[in-house]
């Protein structure tokens, strides 16, 4: 197996993951909880993060496709 194939196969997991965790960070996390980081609740923080996690993953799904296709 191409170290590219393998990379790509891998980049493609990453991505799946960092999707799958990105959609419950901004589905469910946070509800019901108190607490925060200053002015930003425990919501807001999921939020950014679920946003962050959803561009990162979005990017290695990406990369990961076009490892493989090529």
């Amino acid at each position: 197996m191409q170290s590219a194939t393998t990379f790509g196969i891998l980049l493609a997991l990453v991505g799946l993951a960092a999707l799958s965790f990105a959609a419950y960070a901004l589905l469910r996390g946070g509800k019901g909880q108190r607490g925060g980081i200053g002015p930003i609740s425990e919501r807001g923080i999921h939020v950014v993060a679920g946003i962050r996690m959803l561009v990162i993953g979005a990017a290695s799904l990406v990369a990961g496709i076009y490892l493989l296709a090529g």
